[in-house]
């Protein structure tokens, strides 16, 4: 356990709010001999992008580091409950129908330079995620709603009556960028966030190695208990045990394997977690290369069940083959609509739908219109839980007369692609054919549905369209009766199963481990993670 700092050399952006506390700290500074409290975290993504509320850049890992940085008015708690953070109290109904709402900002909320983090932080936000189009990850609910400034900590939304935004408790919550700046909302952020608002500051940032971010002594509320942490990037998964055990690192978040898990479990030490929630794998398809008839084949040729058995089982007996794309395993809304005819993998009837189509076998490959049926399919290099996943599907599909070649990028460089963000314009469709990631959800799960199959929507991956579909995820987002919204969820995923933009998987678990001496560390399986309480770490006497 790294109880010692390390030096390391202060951007300009920084070096002003370091002269200005100068006089301040030293008297409390001295006669103190005590090193500073370290925590290294080794993470196997790197953030793209500091705002990482733009449509091409919303990594877990962006979260993971800056939700203890930059402002978000309500945080979700790991029992999926809301309590305000940087809102002084959650959203506050004005008026039902239409509805009205107001987030007020607490008074003593500010950025590390000494600027009030401010009603122009909501209007920053509001104005570059309120319209398609927008290089947003997601416009659900200000794409219907208009903004007025109350004051300088207060804005209002309201929504045409009768069209209320259900899921308005979690607009605001970004971790959203400062607007003082003057930056661009897409590339302004990209490689220095400027300013903090949280318990914590970025001190340095070695792109391809580590960031550091240490104590904001602006920081309104507790803590930190920490005065110093750094995520290390190891896109490898497999070295993050290793660097655990050798104590790089003291805290690691990797996509679990049974080998890992079983790796680490061994470690002396080093206490570990395992959670489910709203986080699901599945394959994309990009609808604009795979034709419908192509994704009905892949889905009969696969054996789900063996996916899950051989990945999941491991973890937890009861893991099972998700049949939904909101809803998950245990939850009491969830509906299994997979088709009678996914249910048991048939290569026979994959290669009969294909045949209907026209296709014909090209050797051990179906072709048509001379393009042989040789898809690409990617996913995050060095997760071999993934890799061991595409190897399946390879296999499963090869029975059937299609062609998989695994064509992978390290860590979060894969995404990117996967969302296009270097088309001209940005945007779907992306450079896959198929695509293996996970979905992270919430406890609210009409906006982040729109959000993944809507037409409209910059993270539709697939540029998947089904007018049916839309319509139904836009209604259940203007629905204030969640019993009347889970139907309509559920309606929409049954259509799904028929144009399939994805084949949902298994749910997905977490899995966590730490040195002991860290105490309050908990994971969320939520949007916000493991380092949603990072200001409440301690390190232990």
């Amino acid at each position: 356990m790294r109880k010692t700092g390390r030096t390391k050399a202060n951007p300009k952006w920084h070096k002003l709010m370091i002269a200005l506390l100068a006089l301040a700290l030293l008297g409390s500074a001295c006669g103190n001999d005590e090193a500073p409290k370290e925590v290294v975290i080794g993470l196997e993504q790197e953030i793209t992008n500091f705002n990482n509320l733009t449509a091409a850049d919303q990594l877990l890992a962006g979260r993971q580091i800056m939700r203890a940085v930059w402002p978000t008015c309500v945080r979700i708690r790991p029992d999926f409950s809301f309590e305000p953070y940087f809102c002084e109290s959650l959203p506050t109904v004005i008026t039902e129908d239409p509805l009205v709402v107001e987030y007020r900002l607490r008074e003593d909320a500010t950025w590390s330079d000494g600027t009030p983090v401010s009603s122009d932080d909501l209007v920053f936000f509001f104005e570059n995620c309120n319209e398609a189009g927008d290089d947003c990850g997601s416009t659900a609910g200000f794409d219907s709603a208009e903004l007025e400034v109350v004051d300088d900590k207060a804005v209002r939304l309201s929504w045409p009556a009768g069209q209320p935004y259900v899921e308005y408790i979690q607009l605001f919550s970004g971790p959203f960028p400062p607007a003082h700046l003057g930056r661009d909302w897409s590339e302004g952020f990209r490689t220095d966030p400027g300013v903090g608002a949280g318990p914590y500051v970025v001190d340095e940032y070695n792109p391809g190695s580590d960031l550091t971010l240490v104590a904001n002594p602006t920081w309104f509320g507790a803590g930190p208990g920490i005065d110093e942490v750094t995520f290390r990037f190891i896109s490898d998964v497999g070295n993050l045990p290793l660097a655990l055990e050798n104590g790089e690192v003291d805290v690691i978040y990797p996509q679990p394997q049974v080998d890992l898990v079983e790796q680490v479990n061994r470690i002396g030490g080093v206490e570990t977690s395992i959670t489910f929630g709203p986080t699901w794998e599945q394959i994309t398809f990009n609808t604009t290369t795979v034709p419908l008839e192509a994704r009905r084949a892949i889905a009969l040729a696969l054996d789900r069940e063996l996916i899950v058995t051989a990945l999941m089982r491991p973890f937890s007996e009861s893991a099972q083959a998700l049949g939904n794309r909101v809803f998950m395993n245990g939850q009491t809304q969830y509906e299994d609509h997979t088709p009678a005819e996914f249910q048991q993998r048939d290569p026979a009837a994959a290669r009969t739908v294909l045949e209907a189509a026209g296709w014909e076998l090209d050797g051990d490959v179906y072709a048509k219109d001379g393009r042989r049926l040789s898809l690409r399919i990617r996913t995050t290099g060095g997760n071999n839980r993934r890799e061991q996943f595409q190897e399946l599907v390879q296999n499963q599909l090869a029975e059937a007369g299609i062609q998989i070649t695994i064509d992978n990028l390290p860590g979060g460089e894969i995404f990117p692609a996967l969302l296009g963000a270097h088309n001209d314009p940005p945007g779907p469709p992306g450079d896959f054919d198929l695509a293996i990631f996970a979905w992270v959800g919430g406890p609210l799960p009409a906006a982040s549905a729109s959000q993944v199959f809507g037409i409209d929507s910059e993270t539709n991956l697939g540029a998947y369209v089904d007018d049916r579909v839309d319509e139904l995820l836009t209604e259940a987002t203007f629905t204030l009766d969640l019993d009347r919204q889970a139907e309509l969820l559920n309606q929409a995923d049954a259509l799904m199963w028929e144009t399939l933009p994805n084949i949902p998987v298994y749910q997905l678990p977490f899995f966590l481990a730490w040195d002991e001496n860290i105490q309050n560390i908990q994971d969320n399986p939520t949007t916000e993670s493991f380092t949603w309480n990072l200001e409440e770490w301690e390190l232990a006497s």
